[in-house]
């Protein structure tokens, strides 16, 4: 389930515009499970392989099932059935959270480790592991039933959204035949998201919608998990209480972490992912500004150590502290101070007023934020140490085909003789240092014909000149410096 980010401690060297955009892995690359991720998943884990149990095709429960779903079809009611024996493994579950606890996102870390489909050929049947579709905001069936078969065609490329969600059906139809292609691929387990618009709901659409998820639990036997904010609590407690099988793995509550040995482990680890060129452990102090701030609302905690990193880069101080994490809330996190205020407060009262505040698109703001960096003069990398200067700069002369043997003394004078300097001159003088042992070509003398008879005797110019042109021929001959080819023929 553990999601870390990648991070390579050279980075911090980077031009801060490019930090920015490695600081905004934390957003979606940081996952660390705690204890109360480890009861969710062994519940889910339960719950899909208890649920197979009354489905099972070996056995034909899963035959028994379809065939009840062909008469709810027929019938358009989801109480009708042929096989009155057939049994329900499956049950329901309840997450309730503040917003921004990471619900959602524990989720989909925990479903991520099973793979969604799987084709079982001696069966034929494509099994359809988990399916995850929102609540609709106005609590209409209809819309639920219809975003059940447009995720069911983006997983398994079928086409029931044509076939079956076709809204004049009505709604009876339309929720016999979810419930029948739920069976048909052996759905191991329904999340049904937001479920705190059930309380938003038009007049009878909520009752609707929870009598329907009864009905898919006890009769139908898919198993079910209704996700939410703590808002979405008071509904499901009146109207579950008498629906058995619903509440069979009981309701999980998630609030803010509390300020424990866990909260200091996860921060601590949280802490090790700076891009800052002065970055600073983490003590007591930053520790306790951090609860402080975020109350332990893990969303929040992310986000604003993320905008805190860039707007460490943006001032130039490079490293975070007490004060700047203070200023950034203040500045950044205006929306949800009335929610963290609430929690600090610690009465219900206000708690359940602010529940479902909505966080800040942090992804924006680090857009906004990463602009300024624009217009900020770049500090310059710290100095590598002399050895290591000398090392780089005699690697960079031998990839310019320069033998090692000279490279590295070369390498090792000019380091000692300008140690300010940067690799790119240090270059430059090397090669210029390099180009004066290089044997210089001798030059070609050029002198007037007129005076050729000046010239050494040992120069051709000077016996061409010694004579008429025609008879330079014979000249050069009685020198020996034409070869005779009549002696060659004769020897050969």
């Amino acid at each position: 389930m553990q999601q870390l980010p990648s991070f390579e401690p050279q980075e911090a060297l980077l031009d801060g515009r490019l930090r920015a955009h490695a600081i905004a892995r934390l957003l979606h690359g940081f996952f660390q499970p705690l204890s109360h991720h480890l009861e969710l998943e062994s519940k889910i884990s339960l719950m899909i392989r208890q649920g197979y149990i009354g489905r099972n095709p070996a056995s034909g429960a899963w035959y028994a099932h379809l065939q009840n779903g062909y008469r709810r079809v027929e019938e358009e009611d989801l109480d009708a059935a042929v096989y009155q024996s057939v049994t329900s493994t499956a049950n329901s579950l309840s997450l309730f959270g503040c917003s921004g606890c990471g619900k959602t996102r524990t989720l989909e870390r925990i479903l991520g480790m099973y793979p969604q489909a799987l084709h079982h050929p001696d069966y034929n049947i494509t099994q359809l592991v988990y399916l995850k579709v929102d609540c609709p905001i106005d609590g209409d069936l209809d819309e639920l039933c219809l975003s059940f078969f447009n995720e069911v065609d983006k997983i398994l490329g079928t086409h029931y959204s044509r076939s079956h969600g076709r809204k004049k059906l009505g709604t009876k139809r339309l929720m016999a035949s979810m419930c029948q292609v739920a069976n048909l691929h052996a759905l191991g387990v329904l999340i049904i998201d937001e479920v705190q618009n059930l309380n938003e709901a038009r007049s009878g659409g909520a009752e609707k919608m929870h009598n329907f998820f009864v009905s898919l639990v006890n009769t139908i036997g898919v198993p079910i998990i209704q996700v939410g904010t703590h808002r979405a609590s008071k509904f499901f407690q009146r109207t579950f209480r008498a629906a058995r099988r619903v509440s069979g793995l009981g309701s999980i509550r998630w609030d803010r972490l509390p300020r424990d040995e866990h909260w200091k482990r996860l921060l601590k680890r949280l802490w090790k992912y700076q891009w800052l060129r002065n970055a600073a452990p983490l003590d007591d102090e930053l520790e306790s500004t951090m609860y402080d701030l975020t109350q332990g609302v893990m969303d929040i905690v992310i986000k604003l150590f993320a905008l805190a990193q860039i707007r460490a880069i943006v001032t130039g101080v490079e490293c975070i502290k007490p004060l700047l994490l203070r200023r950034v809330f203040e500045d950044e996190f205006k929306p949800v101070h009335p929610m963290l205020a609430a929690l600090r407060s610690g009465r219900p009262e206000l708690i359940a007023k602010y529940d479902d505040l909505l966080m800040p698109e942090i992804e924006g703001r680090l857009l906004t934020l990463s602009r300024s960096l624009d217009n900020l003069p770049q500090p310059k990398a710290p100095a590598l140490p002399a050895d290591d200067k000398a090392k780089r700069l005699a690697s960079l002369l031998e990839e310019m085909e320069i033998p090692r043997d000279i490279a590295i003394p070369i390498a090792d004078e000019l380091v000692v003789e300008y140690p300010d300097i940067p690799l790119a001159a240090l270059i430059h003088k090397a090669t210029a240092y390099l180009a004066q042992d290089v044997p210089k070509r001798p030059s070609v003398s050029r002198v007037k014909r007129t005076e050729w008879r000046c010239l050494s005797e040992e120069d051709l110019r000077r016996r061409y000149a010694d004579g008429p042109e025609s008879e330079a021929y014979d000249r050069f001959k009685q020198a020996g410096l034409i070869l005779d080819m009549r002696h060659l023929l004769r020897a050969s």
